[in-house]
């Protein structure tokens, strides 16, 4: 009996002593597995920072594309990737080698330094969209008007014909002006006339 109870104290022993390791080794196994999912969790979460400039150039054998900045004075680098999404305003896919230099850029990237990597493009176009100066002569309304308009983007369809009828408007107001004046003129070379009569 005596050779049965150190064995069944033996196994009691063992399965305390395999419980413990066991709980070690969990707890060890738990800690690095906290460890590395923070590492993964700390690699995710990458800043993402936005920032505005005008194409310069893109140089195709390093897959880097050279913008002035609208706040910086020296032209920064961005690296371009196949994970890289270059879109016009509107959504559409834009391939970078059809980017015209000047074209005001919206750039979302990662990084800093020398090493930015740009995840997200918005093109917008370079063309600048603007009205001729239209004068009155100071002759017939005794004050010049100037109207300049200028935007950095097209102009849309409405803004074109609003843009048309706020001149047809200044021709058709500089022409009354120019009656009425021509009117008194005539008036008071009757009176003239009259008078020498």
């Amino acid at each position: 009996m005596l050779k049965g109870e150190t064995a069944a104290a033996l196994s009691y022993e063992s399965i305390i002593m395999n419980t413990k390791m066991t709980t070690k080794l969990g707890i060890a196994l738990l800690a690095v597995g906290c460890f590395w999912s923070s590492q993964a969790f700390a690699q995710a979460t990458t800043t993402v920072t936005t920032t505005n400039g005008a194409f310069t150039e893109y140089v195709p054998g390093s897959e880097t594309m050279v913008v002035r900045s609208e706040t910086g004075t020296s032209p920064l680098r961005y690296s371009v990737t196949k994970q890289t999404t270059i879109v016009d305003e509107t959504g559409a896919p834009v391939a970078i080698e059809r980017i015209s230099p000047g074209s005001q850029l919206s750039i979302q990237y990662t990084g800093s330094g020398d090493r930015l990597v740009a995840s997200r493009v918005v093109v917008r176009p370079a063309t600048t969209a603007t009205t001729a100066v239209t004068s009155v002569p100071a002759a017939v309304t005794g004050e010049q008007t100037n109207t300049t308009t200028t935007t950095t983007r097209p102009m849309t369809h409405d803004e074109k014909h609003a843009l048309k009828e706020e001149r047809e408007h200044q021709k058709k107001a500089a022409k009354k002006e120019i009656e009425r004046r021509k009117d008194a003129l005539d008036k008071a070379k009757d009176k003239l006339d009259d008078d020498e009569d």
